[in-house]
């Protein structure tokens, strides 16, 4: 029951890693909990391959919402630059 509930516990912490937008795939959340943080127990918890689809799911989800949020500047080239006094 205890094994269950750390399981349960632990692809609600994947799942919560994959909204955040900073992980492209269920591996690299696997990588961030088994390798970086220590959690050797990341290695059997996405067996499923439901869980691993759902959150590759919410990896893309989250990327996107963060790519919509990402304003770039729009660069233009001031006089003074290499660009500029090479096209001139």
């Amino acid at each position: 029951m205890a094994q269950d509930r750390f399981k349960d516990w632990l692809r609600e912490l994947a799942r919560h890693m994959a909204r955040t937008g900073r992980y492209g795939s269920w591996r690299l959340i696997q990588i961030e909990l088994r390798f970086m943080q220590g959690i050797r127990e990341a290695a059997n918890c996405f067996a499923d391959s439901e869980i691993r689809t759902e959150l590759d799911a919410l990896c893309r989800e989250a990327q996107k919402q963060a790519g919509r949020a990402i304003a770039l500047p729009v660069l233009e080239p001031s006089t003074d630059s290499a660009f500029a006094a090479a096209t001139r």
